[in-house]
């Protein structure tokens, strides 16, 4: 009798430890893939005219209905833009975000 309760414990904290895997194994994903969604937005600014260089309000990415995507841009100085990506996405009804930051020269 013994026996059969501490393997059912155990096996309750098996499966225990094997579900908080799982969940931090799924919002490792999520964190790359937000990483890779700001950096394309970057890339995609980085490559166009400097006037065309805009803030844009938080919306989400096509193909990826999980996640929004906000870009923000700033003028620290003249010929000099900031621009910030931030991804948003939720994990456990909370909503998390990632962020990337670059600078464009009008040069």
């Amino acid at each position: 009798m013994l026996t059969i309760l501490l393997l059912g414990t155990g096996f309750a904290m098996l499966l225990q430890v094997v579900n908080t895997g799982l969940f931090v194994g799924g919002q490792n994903e999520d964190t790359i893939i937000a990483a890779n969604l700001a950096q394309e937005k970057i890339e995609e600014l980085r490559n166009a005219a400097y006037p065309a260089i805009a803030s844009e309000v938080k919306a989400a990415v096509s193909g990826f209905s999980a996640f929004e995507r906000q870009v923000d841009v700033t003028t620290p100085q003249t010929g000099l833009k900031q621009i910030s990506v931030t991804v948003y996405w939720f994990a456990k009804s909370a909503e998390t975000s990632a962020n990337m930051v670059t600078y464009v020269s009008d040069i």
